[in-house]
């Protein structure tokens, strides 16, 4: 079952700590590389030995990402500017350069930060590439107990995530209650506060 697009029913939203890499990082780096191998592949033939420096610039930047990013704080933007710049110099083109900025901005737009959802119908779990929604009969007990929320399923599969703290605390106690609410009204079962 799929949750409905837009719910007006939903009670409570939580941003969740994601300790996978970072993908804007990741994709950044492989434009970085793919435009490397871009100018050393496509360059210009009276520019062969500038083309070379301009894709062992454009490699290094890919495998230095990192320290240039936080250590120094150069913007993924200004990054991946000079990065098409050095493309266009190198091969001429013009698309091979926006190809470059369009792709690059629009991962930072397209990356969806992990996030759970609790509405009356149930929860839906965002990840980058699925959003898997479950029932609340899916349940036997969630709790949200200091910034960890646990999600007890019947087939015993559970799920502890770390929320974000948010700028506005969230109020434990209304969610747990809520959340114990629901698990009730479907259940018929009455579960013990805090179990």
């Amino acid at each position: 079952m799929y949750p409905p697009l837009i719910s007006p029913a939903m009670k409570y939203h939580f941003n969740i700590k994601d300790s996978g890499p970072d993908l804007e990082m990741v994709v950044t780096r492989g434009m970085l590389v793919l435009a490397s191998f871009t100018t050393f592949l496509y360059g210009k033939e009276q520019l062969k030995w500038m083309n070379l420096l301009m894709a062992i610039l454009l490699l290094a930047g890919a495998l230095f990402i990192k320290p240039l990013v936080y250590k120094w704080r150069i913007n993924k933007v200004v990054l991946l500017t000079t990065a098409a710049l050095l493309l266009f110099i190198a091969t001429g083109s013009v698309t091979f350069a926006l190809i470059l900025l369009l792709y690059g901005y629009l991962v930072k737009y397209l990356v969806v930060p992990p996030a759970i959802q609790f509405s009356m119908e149930g929860v839906t779990i965002k990840k980058l590439f699925m959003s898997p929604f479950h029932e609340w009969s899916e349940f036997s007990n969630i709790i949200l107990k200091d910034s960890l929320l646990t999600l007890d399923f019947h087939n015993n599969k559970l799920l502890q995530l770390s929320i974000v703290e948010e700028t506005r605390p969230v109020d434990e106690m209304a969610f747990n209650h809520f959340c114990h609410t629901r698990l009730q009204n479907i259940t018929g079962k009455i579960i013990p506060a805090g179990a």
